[in-house]
C-alpha cells in the first residue's frame, strides 16, 4: 500500500506542476529588505502546484526597485535587475507544455521517477526572492554620550551631542541574500537588522566627525555638511557594512548639534578673546592712521617742518604711549561693554600720572608742549608713572613688586 500512495502520490504532483506558474511581488515598503515571490492563482484555477517548485518556462515579474533572485536547494542560480517579465527556462522541473510536447513529456516521466523515490516528495526546493533595492529611509540616530570633536575654528577641543537621521542602501543583493538572510520563509525586515546596524553606525560616526573636521569643517557648521559626512560614514562604514553585507550608507543629515555646558564656556572666553584681540588691532590701525596723517602734515606744512616733526615726535610718543597704555583703554572699552580683558580679569584700570610744569632747558621757558613755543626746543619726554590698582604702589614692570598682581 505503502508502494502505491507513494506512486499516486508523485503521480499527482508531477501532473500538478505541470502547469506554468506567474511569480510577482508588489511593492516593497520602507522596512522590508527582502521577500519570497508569490504565485498568483485565481479562485477555481487548475494551477495549484507544489510549494517551492518553479515549473520550467514559468513567468516572473520584475518591479523598479527590486532585485530577482533564484534559489534552488539553497543556491543562487539565477538573478536578474532588470524590470519587466522574465522567463525561468533553466528550471530543473520540466512540463510538457513548455519546450515540446515529446521532449516535455520525456522529461516529465523522469521528474516521476525521481519523486517516486523520494516517496512522493518533489525532492527539490526552488524559490523566488526579491530584494529591495530602494533608499532605507527615516532610521533616526542620537548621541548618549558626547562626541570629542577638534573645532577648526576656535582650536579647540569640544564634547557635543547631535542626532539626525540615516538613509541606507542594498548595493550587492548577492552578498546582503548570503551573509544576512538566506533562505527566510517569507520576508526579512530592518528590524531585524536594525539594532546592530545602528551600534555600527554609532562607532562609525566619531571617527567620521573627526575627518570632517580634519576639513576645516566647524562644528556648528556639521548640519550643513551632509555631504562631507556622509562620504565620511560610508568610507568607516566599507569593511564592515558595504563589502561584507552589501549595504552601503547613502546619507546622513544631522538635524542639530548641541556643546556641552562646559564646552559652551569655553567657546564663550574663546570668542571674547577672539573680540578683545580685533578691537586691540583696530585702535592700532588707528593709531598708524593718525601717525600717516602727522607724515603729510609734515610735507605739506607752510610753516616749516617744526610742526610737521611735531606731528613726528607726537606719533613716536603716542606710539609707545599706545604701546605701554593700549593694554589699559581696552579694558576699559571692554569693561563698559560687559566683557573680560585677558590682560585685566578684575576689570580695573591700572592707574597712570604724568609729570607736569615742564621748563625749556634752552630758554628757560615754561612750556606744557612738546617743544618749546619761545626757541622751539624739543621738550622732554614725559615722566609715566604707573600705580597698581590693588595696592596702590607705584610699578614699572609687568607685575607689581608688592602684591604680585598682573598690570
Amino acid at each position: 500500500m505503502g508502494i502505491i500512495k507513494a506512486a499516486m502520490t508523485a503521480g499527482g504532483s508531477v501532473l500538478a506542476d505541470q502547469w506554468l506558474e506567474y511569480i510577482y511581488c508588489d511593492s516593497l515598503p520602507n522596512n522590508v529588505l527582502l521577500r519570497k515571490g508569490q504565485k498568483r492563482t485565481k479562485e477555481g484555477s487548475s494551477n495549484h502546484g507544489s510549494d517551492n517548485i518553479i515549473t520550467k518556462g514559468s513567468k516572473i515579474a520584475v518591479n523598479e526597485g527590486q532585485f530577482m533572485l533564484i534559489v534552488e536547494d539553497g543556491k543562487i542560480v539565477d538573478f536578474t535587475a532588470e524590470p519587466g517579465s522574465y522567463t525561468y527556462d533553466n528550471s530543473t522541473e520540466p512540463t510538457m507544455l513548455y519546450g515540446g510536447f515529446g521532449k516535455g513529456l520525456l522529461e516529465s516521466f523522469k521528474t516521476f521517477g525521481k519523486r517516486f523515490q523520494m516517496g512522493g516528495d518533489t525532492g527539490h526546493d526552488q524559490r523566488v526572492y526579491f530584494v529591495n533595492t530602494k533608499e532605507i529611509t527615516q532610521n533616526k540616530f542620537g548621541t548618549a554620550q558626547p562626541i570629542p570633536l577638534r573645532d577648526s575654528e576656535f582650536g579647540i577641543t569640544v564634547d557635543i551631542k547631535c542626532y539626525g537621521e540615516y538613509v541606507y542602501k542594498i548595493i550587492d543583493p548577492i552578498a546582503f541574500y548570503g551573509s544576512l538572510c538566506g533562505n527566510v520563509a517569507n520576508e526579512f525586515t530592518t528590524s531585524q537588522i536594525d539594532s546592530q546596524f545602528l551600534s555600527d553606525f554609532m562607532a562609525a560616526l566619531q571617527p567620521a566627525l573627526g575627518t570632517v573636521a580634519a576639513q576645516k569643517i566647524s562644528y556648528d557648521m556639521l548640519p550643513a555638511s551632509t555631504p562631507q559626512v556622509s562620504a565620511a560614514v560610508a568610507e568607516q562604514l566599507q569593511n564592515t557594512w558595504g563589502t561584507t553585507n552589501g549595504i552601503n550608507v547613502t546619507r546622513v543629515s544631522i538635524a542639530s548639534v548641541t556643546p556641552t555646558a562646559d564646552s559652551a564656556e569655553m567657546i564663550k572666553a574663546a570668542q571674547k578673546d577672539r573680540l578683545y584681540a580685533m578691537n586691540t588691532a583696530m585702535q592700532g590701525a588707528r593709531a598708524n592712521a593718525a601717525a600717516s596723517e602727522a607724515l603729510v602734515g609734515a610735507a605739506n606744512n607752510d610753516s616749516g617742518a617744526i610742526h610737521g616733526f611735531m606731528g613726528i615726535g607726537m606719533m613716536n610718543q603716542g606710539g609707545a604711549m599706545f604701546g605701554a597704555n593700549m593694554s589699559a583703554q581696552s579694558q576699559n572699552t571692554v569693561s563698559a561693554q560687559g566683557m573680560v580683558s585677558p590682560e585685566n580679569p578684575c576689570k580695573i584700570p591700572v592707574t597712570e600720572g604724568r609729570a607736569e610744569g615742564k621748563t625749556c632747558p634752552n630758554c628757560g621757558a615754561e612750556a606744557n608742549g612738546k617743544f618749546c613755543a619761545e626757541c622751539g626746543t624739543k621738550m622732554p619726554e614725559e615722566v609715566k608713572k604707573r600705580f597698581c590698582p590693588n595696592c596702590g604702589a607705584e610699578a614699572t614692570g609687568k607685575f607689581c613688586a608688592e602684591c604680585g598682581t598682573k598690570l
